[in-house]
């Protein structure tokens, strides 16, 4: 009888191992997301013909996280929460399945100098560091037209 219990306890500890769902790129094209912030997230660095440099910038404290709608080729972007302030709208653009261009959406509403800026510069290019848990940890760089590669880490969550 207790060889059977622990038969029965193995195979159902398998069974779960196998239907553990290991999450891919995939997961994170479509759905909801939301972005933490944190420390880390301020910190950019610059790469500029053969120096490198890091930049620190102010984060608004009032904000806790990102909540991030995601459709296939675009997102909503709302600071803590849906319907709280102005969503930002983007466009995305698949290069293949953990990559992908962003630009910001000027057919959705007035763009800030920062966004009209990183449209000019051609985007910012998103590509997956690794995927651990429900969280996806990327690396975002966009590289200016005069040459200058300006790149930050961070982490989307599934909801």
């Amino acid at each position: 009888m207790k060889k059977t219990i622990i038969l029965i306890t193995l195979f159902l500890l398998i069974g779960l191992k196998i239907n553990a769902q290991e999450l891919t790129c995939s997961d994170f094209k479509i759905g909801t997301f939301y972005i933490p912030t944190s420390d880390e997230m301020k910190k950019y660095k610059i790469t500029s013909n053969d120096s490198i440099s890091e930049m620190t910038a102010e984060r608004d404290l009032n904000v806790n996280r990102y909540v991030v709608i995601r459709e296939k080729n675009s997102q909503t972007e709302w600071k803590n929460g849906i319907g709280n302030g102005n969503p930002t709208y983007e466009i995305l653009e698949w290069i293949d399945d953990c990559t992908y261009r962003l630009t910001y959406d000027s057919s959705k509403g007035e763009m800030d100098e920062m966004t009209k800026w990183v449209n000019e510069n051609n985007g910012i290019v998103v590509s997956k560091i690794k995927i651990e848990g429900k969280c996806l940890f990327y690396n975002a760089t966009m590289t200016t037209n005069e040459g200058q590669k300006i790149s930050q880490e961070g982490v989307i969550c599934v909801e």
